[in-house]
């Protein structure tokens, strides 16, 4: 199996180690199945959050979240109307048997998710386990229906909260992408058919891939709502910009998506497909591709030489259909990136 690459920049600016959180979507299983498959495989106690939510605590992976990735689910609104109906019968078991059926049905449609705490990378191999604990009980991944667009997300802290640092990332994920996304085989449903991952606007590229550009920290963020007052997108910023100024960023976001937006110091990198299912697929490969990000982002001379590369070639994309630029970026990675001495 192949291993996980280790990134750059271990550490944040404080010198503590960096986490990194995980996120599998997946179809074919109800909550309580997959959190008590997880608790044999893992260990720990199931505590219940509400009929389609548990938290799985003191596990091998540590705090792990299990739920229906539905609003409409996880609101009680549903008791509340039942307890209005004046009817002799056993109140909670009734609920019990609703909920579980509930929860079974819109497992063929809307996704269950597991959640890690954020974890060390020496952790890392730990989440091929819980792979192999859901293939076992037959969870679906983003292959095994049209109507599935089950991602896989990652959530990497970032080293600092600086405006440089974050444009860094930024850049260094634009510039990569469209390799990204030809490497991996993103599944075209995902792209095409649903809004989870839209891409970002072609002016905003032109902005944030310009060499010049050096905004201060308000206008990175200022620029990035101007367009994106959306999570939809392959780098969601939503979490992190609102850990810094989550009034601007309340203010200015999209209004069904408010509730939705919780604040943290990490990128939400949600282009890679949740392949479960496929019983060759593990996360590192993913995992291996957002490390050329690190790389990148960590190396201003690397992603300085690709800049020049993007300004000198992007006018030919829209003719190439973005094919010639794919090309560059591999030969760019292959060529000007080294790996590990200690990694495959």
């Amino acid at each position: 199996m192949q291993g996980y690459l280790k990134p750059p920049i271990i550490n944040n600016s404080a010198g503590e180690p960096r986490r990194f959180g995980f996120e599998l979507e997946f179809g074919n299983l109800t909550v309580k199945e997959c959190a008590e498959a997880i608790r044999a495989g893992f260990g720990g106690e199931i505590e219940q959050i509400n009929p389609f939510a548990v938290e799985i605590v003191n596990s091998a992976l540590g705090r792990l979240k299990v739920e229906r990735d539905a609003e409409l689910l996880t609101s009680s609104k549903h008791r509340q109307m039942i307890g209005k109906i004046n009817l002799d019968f056993n109140f909670d078991t009734m609920l019990d048997e609703i909920e579980d059926g509930v929860d079974r049905l819109s497992s063929y449609l809307i996704p269950c998710e597991i959640v890690t705490e954020p974890l060390p990378f020496e952790a890392f191999p730990k989440l091929d386990e819980i792979v192999t604990v859901l293939n076992r009980i037959n969870a679906k991944g983003t292959q095994g229906s049209l109507v599935y667009a089950f991602g896989l997300h990652i959530n990497p802290a970032v080293p600092d909260l600086s405006g440089e640092t974050i444009l860094a990332y930024l850049q260094s994920f634009l510039l990569i992408a469209d390799w990204i996304i030809e490497d991996a085989g993103i599944d075209f449903s995902r792209r095409f058919f649903t809004s989870y991952i839209d891409p970002f606007p072609g002016h905003y590229l032109d902005k944030i891939l310009d060499e010049d550009y050096a905004p201060s920290l308000p206008a990175l963020i200022a620029d990035y709502l101007d367009d994106n007052p959306t999570r939809n997108r392959p780098l969601d910023l939503l979490p992190l910009f609102c850990e810094i100024d989550d009034r601007m960023v309340m203010a200015r976001v999209n209004k069904l998506e408010r509730d939705l937006i919780g604040s943290r110091p990490a990128f939400h990198y949600r282009l890679p497909d949740c392949r479960l299912g496929d019983q060759s697929w593990s996360i590192a490969p993913a995992w291996n591709r957002w490390w050329y990000v690190e790389v990148l982002a960590g190396d201003r001379g690397l992603r300085a030489e690709l800049l020049k590369l993007w300004k000198a070639n992007s006018r030919k994309f829209f003719l190439t259909r973005k094919n010639d630029w794919i090309g560059m970026v591999r030969e760019f990675l292959h060529s000007r990136i080294k790996m590990p001495e200690d990694q495959p």
